[in-house]
C-alpha cells in the first residue's frame, strides 16, 4: 500500500520549478471499488524555458483506508493500491474526463 498525505486545498505545494495546488479532491465509485483522485494546477515559475502552468488529474489508486493516520506536518494520510490494471485505467480515466473535459493529462501515480 501507498500513503497519499491530503494537502489543503488551494495552497500552493513548491518545488524546485514552481508549485502546483490541489484544487479538488474526490472519490469515485468504480466498480464497487473507491478510486481517489486530485484535481491539481501546476505553475512553473523557475525553469530554464520560462514560465507556464498546466492542469492535471492524479489518481493514486483505489482507496484501502481513508484518512486512518498524519502525516509529520499533521496532514491527514489514506492508504491506496497502485491501479495496474491498463483497461481498468482507461475506463477510470473515461469516466474522470466526462468531470473534467478541459483535462487532457490524468496521472496514475
Amino acid at each position: 500500500m501507498t500513503r497519499y498525505i491530503h494537502f489543503p486545498l488551494n495552497e500552493e505545494i513548491r518545488s524546485i520549478g514552481g508549485y502546483y495546488k490541489v484544487l479538488e479532491e474526490g472519490v469515485l465509485d468504480f466498480e464497487d471499488k473507491k478510486v481517489l483522485y486530485a484535481l491539481k494546477g501546476a505553475h512553473v515559475e523557475t525553469s530554464c524555458c520560462g514560465s507556464g502552468g498546466m492542469g492535471l488529474v492524479s489518481v493514486p489508486g483505489y482507496v484501502t483506508s481513508w484518512k486512518s493516520s498524519t502525516s509529520d506536518d499533521g496532514y491527514p494520510v489514506s492508504e491506496v493500491k497502485h491501479i495496474t490494471d491498463l483497461e481498468a485505467r482507461k475506463r477510470i480515466q473515461t469516466q474522470l474526463k466526462q468531470r473534467f473535459p478541459y483535462i487532457e493529462v490524468f496521472d496514475f501515480d
